[in-house]
């Protein structure tokens, strides 16, 4: 026998993905801070302090960091530390 069906309407607010995100946050995290790169994969996080922030992620030399949102645009590490 088979589980039940789940038949609950759809959520109002839409999904976003990250081919395809819902805000645009290329503006908190412009470039990558090691090559310069414009094309990069980022998402919503948010930091151990409760900050909301973008992790950006760059395909092109593999260089992660974390950008606050609202601050002044530094490159984070994990650890919050700005990035050189």
């Amino acid at each position: 026998m088979s589980a039940p069906r789940d038949r609950r309407p759809p959520a109002d607010e839409p999904l976003g993905s990250i081919t395809r995100p819902v805000v645009d946050d290329s503006d908190i995290a412009p470039a990558c801070y090691v090559c310069g790169a414009v094309d990069m994969t980022r998402m919503r996080v948010s930091l151990p302090a409760g900050n909301p922030a973008v992790f950006a992620s760059c395909p092109d030399c593999e260089a992660t960091a974390w950008f606050v949102v609202g601050g002044d645009g530094r490159a984070l590490g994990p650890d919050g530390v700005p990035r050189d």
